[in-house]
């Protein structure tokens, strides 16, 4: 196993164990990892490319601790020096199903409960099922095996508390870089480049999804868009979002900046909402259902602004994440895949995005909350509030 992985491997075997005992909770009695977040958390192992006609996965078993790997014949080299795991089976394209089934019937796991992650990134669909098809045919009992690793992943250990920590400071570094550099006529798709320069000079890695980066009269639909060839004119309004990663961890930061003159209306906004962040710490204590903090979220934005003006409120998980996601699968207003309650350890995204159609901005901000012993604490030292860039 390679020295260079993120954590030690009594990181890595505790995660398991956790595991074993929501599977235990669920009732699987192995379970096929196929989701590239849930299989690094597991293993350490990463790839730039997941085959969709190949399963990169590892296998948990709840009657032993050995983790098994399985991967195409092309990754073994790769596997076996860089993965946690204690055994590791390869395959070819052409017999991948087969392959995966012999496991299962070799090792016993065709005798008792087989979960399978459908919600994965990769492989594709079809492959799932023609393996779900294989394990049945062979008398395997397949059930539902998604969200059991993603669950166990919500409540961060220390260590893993501290990589977000630093993807936090690494996504300020580069917010701050912002007053030095940008400037009119500079394209947003240069403004992004800058910012994952500077983020990649503090230690950072690409992050699951693109930077982005929004300017001018139209930013006021433009959110979930890419950065353009459009060059940055004084007066506009910019809004640029980002997640510093570290070891996969990624702690997001949104600010709304005014190029070259301040800009009233914008940040008339920001004053306001800024205060919702504080409504929510004050409000949300260890242990609280997740919805607490959206009740008192909308309450606060909601009474200020018309819901017309409102894109959304709101927040999701925030961990590990792998192109072309980072938004994980529980969200403040309780009502995704699963519920879930402010436990320390619990990492979330927190959004106030505003908007003014007829003038032709955004004003928005978002933050990344980390609920401790003590209560919520915001990781970004970034003002949210409405920053003037030098034109």
């Amino acid at each position: 196993m390679d020295d260079r992985l993120p954590f030690g491997g009594d990181e890595y075997r505790d995660r398991a164990r956790r595991v074993r005992e929501r599977m235990g909770e669920r009732g699987v009695d192995a379970l096929l990892v196929t989701s590239p977040p849930n299989l690094f958390y597991l293993t350490g192992f990463e790839s730039i490319w997941y085959p969709p006609r190949a399963p990169v996965a590892v296998v948990v078993s709840a009657a032993d601790e050995r983790l098994v790997f399985l991967d195409y014949e092309r990754h073994e080299t790769l596997v076996r020096e860089t993965a946690h795991c204690d055994d590791a089976v390869f395959y070819r394209y052409e017999d991948v199903v087969d392959t995966i089934a012999a496991t299962f019937r070799e090792r016993g796991w065709l005798e008792g409960s087989i979960g399978l992650e459908r919600w994965s990134q990769a492989p594709g669909a079809p492959l799932v099922e023609a393996v779900a098809g294989r394990l049945r045919d062979g008398g395997g009992r397949v059930v539902d095996g998604d969200w059991i690793v993603d669950r166990v992943r919500l409540t961060k250990s220390p260590a893993e508390v501290e990589c977000v920590r630093r993807a936090a400071a690494i996504v300020d570094a580069a917010f701050a870089d912002l007053a030095e550099h940008v400037r009119p006529g500079q394209t947003e798709l240069q403004i992004a480049a800058r910012l994952d320069t500077v983020m990649a000079d503090h230690g950072g890695e690409g992050a699951a999804i693109r930077t982005m980066v929004s300017a001018g009269p139209g930013v006021w639909c433009r959110t979930h868009a890419p950065p353009s060839r459009r060059p940055v004119q004084a007066g506009d309004v910019m809004y640029i979002d980002a997640c510093g990663v570290y070891n996969r961890y990624h702690a997001d930061v949104c600010r709304t900046f005014a190029v070259g003159r301040d800009h009233p209306a914008a940040r008339a906004i920001l004053d306001v909402t800024a205060g919702s962040v504080e409504a929510v710490r004050k409000a949300v204590h260890p242990g609280d259902p997740l919805d607490v903090a959206q009740r008192v979220a909308e309450e606060y934005v909601y009474s200020r602004f018309p819901r017309e003006q409102v894109w959304w409120v709101g927040g999701y998980a925030l961990g590990i994440a792998m192109p072309p996601n980072w938004v994980g699968h529980t969200y403040l207003a309780n009502d995704a895949f699963e519920q879930f309650t402010w436990e320390p350890g619990y990492v979330t995204n927190y959004e106030n995005v505003l908007f003014d159609r007829e003038a032709g901005f955004t004003a928005s901000y978002m933050e990344t909350l980390l609920m401790t012993e003590g209560g919520v604490e915001v990781l970004s030292k970034v003002p949210r509030t409405l920053t003037v860039l030098a034109g």
